[in-house]
């Protein structure tokens, strides 16, 4: 708390509105970023749900069924990861402000 605190009193009252909005949209970004998450967890499972179905269905198949059943949920899994990363980067450590300030010319 105290970390933010000195970043907000550094920055010149007249760039606050703008490091507002750029806090404000970097928090609206990360609350999509973690829907991502929301998803793959239905995702997996369809995913396990089709594999029983499909082991129900042939059941000299359940080695192979099972294997690419948990190398598809693996892969769908590191984007719900990805998601939270970035959401965890946008709220934390947000390298947008430093950038925007940059660019504007106070930083």
């Amino acid at each position: 708390m105290a970390f933010l605190m000195a970043f907000l009193t550094a920055i010149p009252p007249e760039a606050m509105e703008a490091v507002a909005r750029v806090f404000s949209f970097s928090a609206i970004g990360a609350g999509i970023a973690v829907l991502a998450g929301c998803t793959v967890g239905i995702g997996q499972g369809l995913i396990g749900a089709k594999a029983i179905e499909s082991i129900a269905r042939q059941p000299e198949a359940r080695g192979s069924i099972t294997s690419t059943m948990f190398i598809t949920i693996a892969a769908s899994e590191t984007s719900g990861i990805y998601g939270l990363l970035i959401a965890i980067i946008l709220l934390f450590a947000n390298p947008l402000v430093g950038r925007f300030l940059d660019v504007v010319g106070l930083g």
